[in-house]
């Protein structure tokens, strides 16, 4: 990763392709014990993306394991496939992206439903006005 520039510089360059294939390899991650590409695809799709085909699909997630925010090995039983998942770059990322979405929100977001832990230990709620 380029050390130069800060995570959230990095989150606002992303494409929404590439920030819905972050939350999809994240989603799919939780989904099964060990995802493979099909399933980053399927949670793509369920985000709403329609062009999950290698054209796009492929080069985008290369790109993220490229930048250091994506991991992708060779799956463990299947010679054909693969697994990927968020590197701790790409968990801190991916909840940037969380938290910034629920600020311009303005809604409530519990830390534990995060990604990634925020530096602070203490279990509030981030962003958003308290809803009564």
């Amino acid at each position: 990763m380029n050390s130069f520039r800060s995570l959230t510089e990095m989150a606002a360059d992303l494409t929404s392709y590439k920030r819905d294939l972050l939350l999809a390899t994240y989603r799919a991650n939780q989904a099964n014990d060990t995802p493979v590409g099909t399933d980053v695809k399927d949670e793509l799709e369920t985000l709403g993306q329609t062009n999950t085909e290698g054209g796009q699909f492929y080069p985008r997630l290369n790109e993220l394991v490229e930048q250091g925010f994506l991991t992708k090995s060779d799956h463990p039983d299947d010679a054909r496939g693969f697994t990927c998942d968020l590197t701790e770059e790409g968990r801190i990322l991916l909840t940037q992206l969380f938290v910034r979405t629920a600020a311009s929100l303005d809604i409530d977001v519990a830390e534990f439903e995060l990604p990634a832990d925020p530096s602070c230990p203490r279990q509030r709620r981030l962003h958003g006005r308290t809803r009564g």
